[in-house]
């Protein structure tokens, strides 16, 4: 058996290579772009969610303290609106007149 030879390569067009290598980089840096931007548009919307669920937050804790502020005045509103202590008198009861029996009858004696 003879030995095959291997075709001949033939050298490669300078040109060629050199628009692949050209095409190559663009396509990367508009891949390393793409990621980019993308990127930043997620970390928009993430900022986006924090500042909303601070702001969500901010708002309660400012309610919470509000309400909590006008529970308190209503309340010393409620402690300050008593009149002074007067003497203190007696049940109803006891500034009645005598007792009258009810439906007994008195002995005679």
């Amino acid at each position: 058996m003879a030995n095959r030879r291997k075709p001949t390569k033939e050298p490669l067009d300078p040109t060629t290579v050199t628009n692949s290598a050209i095409d190559a980089g663009v396509r990367a840096v508009e891949m390393s772009t793409a990621v980019a931007r993308g990127l930043a548009k997620g970390a928009l919307t993430a900022a986006r969610a924090m500042t909303e669920s601070f702001t969500q937050a901010a708002e309660a804790t400012t309610r919470a303290a509000s309400d909590l502020a006008h529970a308190a005045s209503d309340g010393a509103k409620r402690v300050t609106s008593r009149p002074t202590p007067g003497p203190r008198r007696a049940p109803r009861k006891a500034q009645a007149a005598p007792r009258k029996t009810q439906g007994r009858r008195r002995r005679a004696t």
